[in-house]
């Protein structure tokens, strides 16, 4: 995405520049070219790819285009059965709406130079929440974006909650608790209008746990008619990051008894809300299992998977799904040497509880290849932050060979599974290894 696509003198415009066109296509037919910009569809202005959906009409419709800085007209046949054959250059056109919170625990302020250059990007967007399932926060959302939402049907979107006690949502926003509350309100008005909503809790110990937690997890589901489920995840701190202040020295990483506290309250909730719902509606993330050291629950569990990528349910549903991956192994056949399963330090009992099985059903030699961060520090063990450069050194120092496999969770990867935090790519790991791998 080029968030400066469509602007000029410094204002932005609306419209979408084309960067495909697919052969044989209406829009092809129609006399699109790669380069054009969309300015209008139908009469109406185009701020990003969902306006483009939510105007194109079955039948023939109407465009504004600009090619080489003139305006032109065309017509678009659309046939309902197929796609119009556009392909944009990012799905919005007039920039990405940044972030004006200050959050203390904001982990892109915790990012070291060199990594992936989108992930300094602080965006509180709620179209990147209803595209791509990102988390935003609500506090600045304006009335026109709110009557946009409503219109179009945006939903679900993604909402960082955090605690329904507005003075303690604003001290981890940093925010005011007036803007903290405002983002409350809209929340409930968008509920209201029928829009639903996954909310998100980053646990930060001390501060929305306990009795906060309670309370902010029996008012969502009491309260604001739109959530439809709540995600509790643990406060992820780089090193050193309780110290900083941005961040303050009241912030720190759960324990484990922590972690089994959560559990205990989520799983004491969730009794109720499957009797009345017919749904878990609060589900721990997997980190707090693997760091607690209890059992993960069984995949049915997390009922359809609502905050997947949000690390809840992942664990289970890969347990699940060893006897499909072994298949997929197989058939693929398996290397004349080993085959590693990369995981994070966190994730090491379980990778080394597959690879147990993973052996059993193919006959294959499995083991897991747990890996330190060093890229965020070493308390930070998750699967899904693991840098390039830190898993190409765990996997010199294991003695990886072009005899050897090299099994990498999709999580460790961007969106187009290609390119890890740290900005190296997979392709310059494979070169650095010189053996196989498969993303999974």
């Amino acid at each position: 995405m080029n968030p400066s696509e469509s602007r000029v003198a410094g204002k932005a415009t609306p419209g979408g520049r084309i960067k495909a066109v697919r052969p044989g296509s209406a829009a092809a037919t129609a006399g699109l070219e790669p380069g054009d910009i969309i300015r209008s569809l139908g009469g109406g202005r185009l701020q990003d790819v969902i306006d483009y959906q939510f105007l194109l009409e079955p039948g023939v419709n109407e465009l504004g285009i600009e090619r080489a800085a003139r305006p032109l007209k065309l017509k678009l046949d659309v046939d309902p059965a197929d796609d119009p054959g556009i392909v944009f250059g990012g799905a919005l056109f007039d920039g990405v709406r940044t972030c004006n919170n200050h959050c203390r625990f904001c982990f892109v302020d915790q990012l070291p130079q060199g990594m992936r250059g989108a992930l300094y990007l602080k965006d509180d967007d709620y179209r990147l929440s209803f595209l791509h399932g990102n988390f935003i926060t609500l506090n600045g959302l304006g009335s026109r974006e709110l009557l946009r939402i409503k219109t179009q049907r945006l939903s679900p979107l993604y909402v960082s909650v955090h605690a329904t006690d507005a003075p303690v949502r604003g001290r981890l926003m940093g925010c005011s608790p007036a803007a903290a509350a405002a983002g409350l309100d809209r929340l409930n008005e968008l509920g209201e209008a029928g829009i639903k909503i996954h909310a998100q809790v980053v646990l930060c110990p001390g501060v929305n746990d306990g009795a906060v937690l309670e309370r902010t997890v029996k008012e969502l589901a009491r309260d604001f008619r739109g959530v439809a489920s709540v995600a509790i995840v643990p406060v992820a701190l780089a090193a050193g990051c309780g110290g900083k202040e941005s961040a303050g020295p009241d912030l720190r990483p759960a324990t484990p008894a922590d972690c089994r506290h959560i559990i205990v309250s989520a799983d004491s909730w969730q009794k109720p809300f499957r009797s009345e719902r017919g749904i878990g509606f609060v589900y721990a993330a997997d980190e707090l299992y693997l760091k607690a050291g209890l059992p993960l629950p069984p995949a049915e569990s997390y009922d359809d998977f609502p905050h997947y990528e949000n690390g809840i349910g992942i664990a289970a549903g890969f347990i699940d799904n060893l006897p499909e991956l072994a298949e997929k192994l197989f058939l693929a056949g398996l290397p004349p040497g080993r085959v590693f399963l990369l995981a994070g330090r966190l994730a090491a009992p379980l990778a080394e509880f597959a690879c147990g099985k993973l052996t059993r059903l193919t006959g294959g030699s499995f083991r897991p290849l747990a890996v330190e961060n060093r890229l965020f520090g070493a308390h930070v063990t998750v699967t899904g932050l693991l840098g390039g450069r830190d898993v190409a050194r765990a996997a010199r120092e294991s003695g990886l060979t072009g005899d050897d496999m090299l099994l990498i969770p999709a999580s460790c990867l961007d969106s187009s599974g290609k390119r890890f935090l740290d900005d190296m790519t997979l392709e310059e790991l494979r070169n650095v290894l010189y053996c196989k791998s498969l993303v999974l």
